[in-house]
Parts: structure tokens; sequence; C-alpha cells
């Protein structure tokens, strides 16, 4: 039984031995690898490489059973028919080249690439298509839209309400006015001065003589407080008579010298003052007659007082200066008339005389 055991053994190994020995040989020597496909001739200049892939990491290397030599290089093909060999320097182009389209032509030397934003004119002929509108130049003046142009609002666009105007439009309260400058307050103290000028006329009997005649004359004195003054008058009256003969000139004029005090009463605004106040004068008349050469014919005087009120107005305009009117009536008595002879002396009577009613309105400046 051992005898066949061994001899079983024996004619296995020597059946298997062939075997291995072909599997040692193949795995010592393998086969050459099959020659790689024909790849597609090389551009000028060549194409970019292609962008690298992200590979994932890779797996834990594992030992390999068997170490195998490397596969041996395939053999460089020619180039092309036609290629060029590129220019010393010739650099590779970045990632994301273009190649230029046909026909294109490289720029001279000197060329400079355009600012952004420029745009290039048009050839001589071109026309834009319809609807098409040219923006205007930088700095040029914005144009206001035709008459009847509706532009389409924005997206978004929220209509205002009736009646809304935005800042800038529509209606507009006025701007409020500027308080007017304040008169300054008349002068309250010191000295007074009151030139005025205007017309007189008489009333009562003695008006049926005289028609209006111009009149002038000045109030001198000083304010005692705001309140009053103390004060002169001279007043000069030019008579105007009524039914004078063709052949004969009357020229008259009375006067009046005396004293007017005066009350003052301030405006609740404090621009200006009321102003009243009796007068009590000497009263003087002068009467000249002519004949139509200018020679004097005769003439008469007349003498007395009077008395009567002044009234009136201011407004300053000014610190020293106020600018109004005033009113007067004044009654003058005659007590002594001096009538000339035909030599011109002069015979003077005492007497009760008629008296007069004169109305004087004036116009005056006040210092």
């Amino acid at each position: 039984m051992r005898l066949f055991s061994a001899f079983l053994a024996i004619a296995v190994s020597a059946s298997l031995a062939p075997a291995v020995a072909v599997a040692q040989i193949v795995q010592t020597n393998p086969p050459p690898a099959p020659a790689p496909a024909p790849q597609p001739p090389p551009s000028y200049p060549p194409p970019p490489p292609p962008a690298a892939k992200k590979q994932p990491p890779a797996p834990a290397k594992q030992p390999p059973a068997t170490t195998q030599p490397p596969a041996a290089n395939p053999a460089p093909q020619p180039p092309p028919p036609g290629y060029q060999q590129p220019p010393p320097g010739y650099q590779q182009p970045p990632p994301g080249y273009q190649q230029p389209p046909p026909g294109y032509q490289q720029p001279p030397p000197g060329y400079q690439q355009p600012p952004p934003g420029y745009q290039q004119a048009p050839p001589p002929g071109y026309q834009p298509p319809p609807g098409y509108q040219q923006a205007p130049p930088p700095g040029y003046p914005a144009q206001q839209p035709p008459p009847g142009y509706y532009q389409q609002p924005a997206p978004g666009y929220y209509q205002p309400p009736p009646g809304y105007y935005p800042p800038g439009y529509g209606y507009q309260p006025p701007a409020p006015q500027p308080p007017r400058p304040q008169r300054p307050p008349p002068r309250t103290h010191g000295f007074l001065a009151m030139p005025y000028i205007g017309f007189s006329t008489f009333a009562g009997d003695t008006g049926r003589y005289y028609d209006p005649g111009p009149m002038v004359g000045v109030i001198l004195g000083g304010r005692v407080n705001p309140s009053f003054s103390i004060n002169g008058e001279m007043r000069m009256d030019v008579l105007n008579f009524k039914d004078v003969p063709t052949t004969e000139m009357w020229e008259a004029e009375e006067f009046d010298i005396g004293v007017s005090p005066l009350f003052h009463v301030q405006f609740p605004t404090g621009n200006g003052e009321f102003v009243i106040g009796p007068k009590l004068s000497f009263f003087g008349y002068q009467l000249t007659i002519k004949d139509n050469s200018g020679f004097k014919t005769s003439g008469s005087s007349w003498s007395g007082w009077s008395t009567g009120l002044n009234a009136g107005a201011f407004f300053a305009v000014s610190r020293v200066m106020s600018i109004g009117g005033m009113v007067s009536y004044t009654f003058r008595k005659p007590t002594e008339v001096c009538p000339e002879d035909d030599f011109g002396v002069e015979q003077c009577q005492s007497g009760d005389y008629a008296a007069e009613n004169v109305l004087g309105f004036h116009a005056a400046l006040l210092f």
C-alpha cells in the first residue's frame, strides 16, 4: 500500500512540473504591450493643455502581489506635413486662449489697446437699425423728450395718489417774506425845527374879497420832554384879491410872528407822532396899489393880534427827520389901520375892525 501511494505522488509531480515551469517563464518575460492608437497631427500653435481635473483621493495602496517591469515608452510620432517649428522665445498661450478666426491680421507695431468703454465709429454709409438711440457723449446736456412723449415706468414703479406733487413740482407755497424794516423812532429831545409850505383860504365875510393864496412859514424851538416843546412861529400869507380894477395891481401880504408851543403824542408803533398846540402872534398887513406901469399909487397897513391852533401828524424817516402835514386855524383881529395919503404919509387910526378867519393847509418837515 505504501509503495502504491509513493508511486502515485511521483506520477502527479511529473505531470504538473511542465505547467509550473511555463508559468514562471511567462511571469518573468511578459508579452509586449500593444501599440498606441495613431494621434491626429498637432496644430500650430498647439492648443493649450486641458485643465487638470480634480482627482478623487487615491485609496490606500495595497502591496503588489508581484513586481512587474514598466511598459516600454512608445516611439515619438513624426510632425505632420507642413508643420513649422515655433520661433525662438515662443511662450505657451495662457489658459482660455481662443484661436483667432480665419483672415485675422496681426495689429501693426505700436498698437495700443483702446480704453474700457471705447466705441468704434461706424463705417461710412452705416445706417443704424430702427429705434436705435445713440448715447450722448460725456458732459453733453440731457435733452428733454419731445411733447407727447411717454416714457415707460421702470419695473416696480408705484403710481402716486391723486393730488401728490413731488418736491419741486406743482404748487409751491410762497416763500415767507422778510419782515419789513422798522422805522426809527422820532427824536424826543433837543432842538426842534418845522419848515412848512402850503396855501391859505379865508372863511366868513372876508372870504368874499380873497381867493386862496400861497403861504410859507417855520416853527423853531426845543423839546422840553418827549411830550412838550416850546417854539416860536413866523408865517407869511400872500393875498389873492378878487374884483381888482383892470387899471391897477393890488399886492398884499399878512405876517404872523409869535409863540406856538406843541404837545407831542407818540404813535403806538413808535415810528411817528401827533402834534397839536395853540398859537398867539402879532399880526401885520401890508397893501400896495400900483398902476399898470408898476408905479405905486397908494397903500395902507394894518396891525393887530392873532391866535389859532396847529395840528398835524408826522412819520419818522430817520432818527432826526420826520415828514408829515398840518392844518391850522388863524383868527386875525386888526386894531389899527394906517392908510397913506397922496404924499405917501400914513394916517393911523385905531378902532374895532372886522376880524379874519383863515384856514391853512401845510406840508412840513419835522427835525
